[in-house]
C-alpha cells in the first residue's frame, strides 16, 4: 500500500517536473494540456487533467483506489490508511495468550483499536458525510448536486462499513472479556 502511494507521489513529481515550483496561484484560464486515465491494476480509477505539466485527479477516487480514508479539517484534506478488519490485522488474531496477563495486554490493544475506530466514525461523519449534506443544503441550485448526492451516498455507505468494523471490534472485546473471566476462575 505504501509503495503504491509512494509511486503516485513520485510519478506526480516526475510528471510535474520543475513546473510545480512555478505553478500559478490560479488555474482559471489555464489551458488543459491533456486528459489522462488513472488506473490501478488495469481498472480505471478516474480521469486526470494535465494543466501546466501538473496532473489533477479527484482526490476521493485516488484515495479510494489507494485504500486510504479521506477527511476534511478546515481547508486541509487528510489521507490516512484504512485499518483493515481482517483476521491478520485484528488485535486478537495473533496466537491468543492463555495467561491473565497476556489476555489483559490483548484487551488493552483491543480497547485502543476501539477508541480509534470510534474517533474515526465521528470524524468521518463530521468531515465527510455532513460536508456533502451541507453543500447540498447551501447550494440548492448548483449543477454539482448530483455529484454531491452520489458522494454523500458513498460516504454514508463507507460510514456504515466503519460502524460494522466498530461493532466487530466491540464483539471481540466482549469475547475476550469472557475469556479473561474464564481464566480468572
Amino acid at each position: 500500500m505504501k509503495k503504491f502511494v509512494s509511486g503516485i507521489i513520485v510519478g506526480v513529481m516526475l510528471f510535474a517536473g520543475a513546473s510545480a515550483f512555478a505553478a500559478p496561484t490560479s488555474l482559471i484560464g489555464q489551458k488543459v494540456q491533456g486528459l489522462f486515465t488513472v488506473e490501478k491494476n488495469g481498472k480505471k480509477v478516474a480521469d486526470a487533467v494535465v494543466i501546466n505539466g501538473s496532473a489533477y485527479a479527484p482526490v476521493r477516487a485516488v484515495s479510494d483506489a489507494a485504500g486510504v480514508t479521506l477527511s476534511l479539517e478546515g481547508k486541509k484534506i487528510i489521507m490516512e490508511e484504512k485499518i483493515p478488519l481482517t483476521s491478520e490485522s485484528s488485535p486478537t488474531a495473533t496466537a491468543t495468550p492463555t495467561t491473565a496477563e497476556g489476555l489483559s495486554a490483548e484487551r488493552e490493544l483491543l480497547v485502543t483499536a476501539i477508541d480509534k475506530k470510534q474517533a474515526h466514525v465521528e470524524e468521518y461523519r463530521n468531515h465527510q458525510v455532513d460536508f456533502y449534506t451541507t453543500l447540498i443544503k447551501e447550494n440548492p441550485n448548483s449543477k454539482s448536486i448530483p455529484d454531491w448526492q452520489a458522494a454523500e451516498k458513498k460516504g454514508n455507505t463507507r460510514l456504515e462499513e466503519i460502524k460494522a468494523e466498530l461493532t466487530s471490534l466491540q464483539q471481540q472485546l466482549s469475547d475476550l472479556d469472557a475469556q479473561i473471566a474464564e481464566v480468572q476462575k
